[in-house]
């Protein structure tokens, strides 16, 4: 009787241990299965978009890197041109800044091509494009979008305050000068001037707008006001000055005055004086 119990027993385990063994493959199966992460193009069929798969960044020297995240932001866009013909459709527009923005900044390819999977398997074509116009604003933030990279040409005003803001960015050097020989006077009494101010009337007290050594009364003088300090500078100008911007922020210029009603051009039969102003990249 006991013998017979004994083989019943060694018989279920028998039966029991490829069952647990088979169970366990499949279960480890599984598991390995879900780690695999693709990579490339994989078709979804039944009317839902493909999704593109980064490659595998880490396992690429640094000259093959810099190549695929080109090569990954150009198929990535060619599907949203409607290119794969799987139903994708972006605006030329919002692709044209988005690959503008990512030419100028390829280091953000890969973080951008993994989002895209991320919205692509989402299948809300919504919200994915909600995702892609926001995505200029996303990948620029905390940038300074206004370099001075260009010449911009005025007309000082010599009957009002700050004029003419311009947006600079932090390291931007640039030059500000007007012509030297347009003319203008502050009263009636006062005597005929240029950009350079009265020498006879330097400006100490704290109501002139530049009080500094070399500032004069009536001289060209331009301010800067920082972004992020709220710190105020201000440059005597002249007929030249050179500033570097110790942060992103904002300048503008006028005469060096407390009072503008009287101001008034110099006049030679019908032609008035105008003083020229320009602002560019310093050489």
């Amino acid at each position: 009787m006991v013998r017979i119990q004994t083989l019943a027993l060694i018989a279920s385990v028998a039966v029991l241990l490829p069952l647990s063994t088979d169970a366990e493959a499949k279960k480890k199966k599984r598991k390995k299965r879900k780690g695999e992460v693709p990579t490339g193009w994989v078709e979804s069929g039944d009317g839902i978009p493909d999704c593109y798969y980064q490659p595998k960044w880490d396992e690429l020297n640094e000259i093959d890197r810099r190549m695929k995240r080109s090569e990954t932001m150009d198929e990535v866009l060619n599907q949203w041109r409607g290119q794969r013909d799987d139903g994708v459709s972006f605006s030329e527009g919002v692709i044209d800044e988005v690959e503008t923005v990512l030419l100028g900044r390829p280091e953000k390819i890969e973080a951008f091509v993994a989002e895209n999977t991320t919205h692509c398997l989402a299948q809300n074509t919504g919200a994915w494009q909600a995702w892609a116009k926001g995505l200029k604003a996303t990948l620029t933030a905390g940038e300074c979008n206004h370099p001075l990279d260009y010449t911009m040409f005025d007309y000082l005003d010599i009957g009002s305050g700050w004029q003419r803001p311009l947006k600079i960015c932090k390291g931007d050097r640039i030059q500000i000068s007007g012509s030297a020989k347009d003319q203008y006077r502050l009263s009636d009494d006062a005597p005929w001037i240029t950009v350079t101010g009265d020498p006879a009337q330097p400006t100490t007290g704290s109501e002139w707008p530049c009080n500094l050594e070399g500032c004069f009364a009536g001289m060209l003088v331009m301010r800067f006001v920082g972004k992020g300090s709220g710190i105020e500078s201000i440059v005597p100008v002249g007929t030249e000055a050179v500033f570097t911007a110790p942060e992103d922020g904002v300048i503008s210029y006028r005469i060096n005055d407390t009072s503008f009603y009287d101001n008034k051009w110099y006049q030679s039969g019908s032609v008035i004086d105008h003083t020229a102003i320009e602002v560019s990249p310093a050489k």
